[in-house]
């Protein structure tokens, strides 16, 4: 049976939330670009950005996971280094093309409900940009898996970023 949700959006009073989630989410992991400290940043690199959307999702008023994005920016450096290299028509943002999902956390007593896909497809469901975009975790293959059942396709391979693990690059079509 799929859980209740109440989906709501995040306010700058959820910072400390969103780092709770990711802390539990990401305890068992030995991975330094996982740190509450480096969380931290990125969560306030992607709320200073315009577009940026984010819903937490709460199961009888317990906080359970959160997705968040925002759209890429015509000087985004997203496509640079993914092998191999997307053509200059495909990597051209305008700031209203491409929403990058950044995180979709959920606390694990919720994984396996279908939470997950509940939160993603609430937050993207009336973004006005023509696709979606992630990073995961080549080695994830479970993950990558159920990214490509909710209709992501896989475009490349890229680190980032110095201390970055191995990505894939996905993409899915919003809207033509």
């Amino acid at each position: 049976m799929t859980p209740p949700l109440d989906l709501r959006h995040y306010t700058s009073d959820d910072r400390e939330l969103l780092l709770d989630i990711h802390d539990e989410v990401y305890a068992e992991l030995d991975d330094p670009l996982a740190t509450r400290e480096a969380f931290a940043t990125f969560l306030d690199h992607w709320a200073a950005r315009p577009g940026f959307a984010c819903l937490i999702g709460y199961d009888h008023g317990e906080p359970v996971g959160f997705a968040y994005g925002a759209p890429l920016s015509p000087d985004t450096t997203w496509w640079h280094g993914i092998d191999p290299q997307p053509d200059d028509a495909f990597t051209r943002e305008t700031a209203t093309r491409t929403f990058a999902l950044s995180e979709l956390n959920v606390r694990k007593p919720w994984r396996g409900t279908g939470i997950a896909r509940r939160i993603h497809d609430t937050l993207i469901a009336d973004r006005a940009e023509e696709r979606i975009t992630l990073l995961v975790h080549a080695a994830h293959s479970k993950v990558v898996a159920l990214y490509e059942q909710w209709g992501y396709r896989t475009i490349g391979q890229t680190v980032p970023f110095d201390g970055a693990p191995l990505l894939h690059a996905m993409t899915r079509q919003l809207r033509t």
